[in-house]
């Protein structure tokens, strides 16, 4: 009876919590796209959290009501692609895509309403469990293709980089887990341990969709780039880059540079590429570490990592931390103390 009820309160609790962020959410000025997006998939786990507490409160051990929570909890597949998706592609999800992917569900469901039968249910696990590692696979293959893009395009990338959803996954996959084992051997505790995880899981999300800028990948210029890699500008670049302190700005993306040295944005990034065999980001980031960083360690021992780091054209501490590092094996306070 203790665990019942402390299963029953953290469900609460956890319709609570999303139902509460979902509405910060809804209210937040100039909220982005991705924000509404997250904010929407709070209400559909506040809706499931719900219904486990108005369901099981009263009947735990029903197989009919344990197996209704299994079949509704299943859609959430869809509002953790939505989420992954929208990340990459903006203005990805769509209420046409939504109903794309509930049609398959709709087998199942009428399939369970017919015959009640545990065949059906777990037939249904394992097809969401193939249908989810597809999802995740494919998606990492964009990710990839997304990763390399901004890395290719910009020299800060803070707001825009994904590596977060490293941590994300392990709790999907957690959580994913847990609930194969709750949807067959169901017990208060875990349902706890399964609450107490989508929390955390959604908390680390939030935390960085508050501050996440969308990204949109632009096809390739449409100029042909030559085969012998004859780069006009190449003699003249590291002068304007350097002469011009360009790398200290904050913001500059290849675009810019690009429009800088009269030439296009695929035509200079192939050169990053093939000729310096680096991304625009680390090119960049090498310059100011060597260019600016270094010389205000010597020149200026009173001053701060993050002095440094802003007067560098770093937009944040970590970025620059992680940069350093790359670059000189060594954290930039660790150099600071070798000099």
């Amino acid at each position: 009876m203790e665990e019942t009820a402390l299963s029953s309160f953290l469900s609460g609790f956890a319709t609570a919590y999303f139902a509460l962020q979902a509405y910060q959410l809804f209210r937040r000025e100039n909220s982005s796209r991705l924000q509404r997006v997250v904010a929407i998939i709070f209400v559909q786990w506040a809706l499931f959290n719900l219904k486990d507490f108005l369901l099981t409160v009263h009947d735990y051990h029903n197989q009919n009501v344990h197996d209704i929570l299994v079949m509704i909890d299943g859609t959430s597949l869809i509002g953790y692609t939505c989420l992954v998706y929208e990340l990459i592609h903006p203005s990805w999800a769509s209420l046409r895509k939504i109903l794309w992917m509930l049609l398959p569900y709709i087998p199942f469901f009428v399939a369970w309403c017919l015959w009640h039968n545990d065949m059906v249910i777990r037939c249904y696990i394992t097809c969401l469990f193939l249908a989810g590692t597809i999802i995740f696979l494919l998606w990492l293959r964009e990710a990839r293709h997304y990763v390399r893009y901004i890395h290719e395009s910009y020299s800060n990338i803070d707001e825009t980089d994904i590596s977060w959803l490293r941590v994300v996954a392990w709790f999907f996959i957690s959580c994913q887990l847990l609930w194969v084992v709750i949807s067959i051997i169901r017990h208060p505790l875990t349902d706890c341990l399964y609450y107490v995880l989508s929390i955390i899981l959604w908390q680390i999300t939030l935390e960085h969709v508050l501050h996440q800028q969308p990204v949109t990948i632009e096809e390739k210029d449409g100029k042909e780039i030559s085969t012998t890699r004859e780069y006009a500008f190449a003699q003249v670049l590291p002068a304007i880059i350097e002469g011009e302190e360009l790398y200290l700005n904050p913001t500059l993306s290849i675009k810019e540079l690009a429009a800088h040295v009269g030439t296009n944005r695929t035509y200079l990034s192939d050169y990053f590429t093939h000729v310096q065999q680096t991304t625009f980001y680390d090119y960049i980031n090498r310059l100011r570490i060597e260019k600016k960083s270094i010389p205000l360690m010597q020149q200026h021992p009173e001053y701060t990592l993050e002095q440094i780091a802003t007067e560098s054209g770093f937009q944040s501490i970590s970025t620059f931390r992680r940069s350093f590092q790359k670059l000189k094996g060594v954290m930039p306070s660790e150099y600071r103390k070798q000099q």
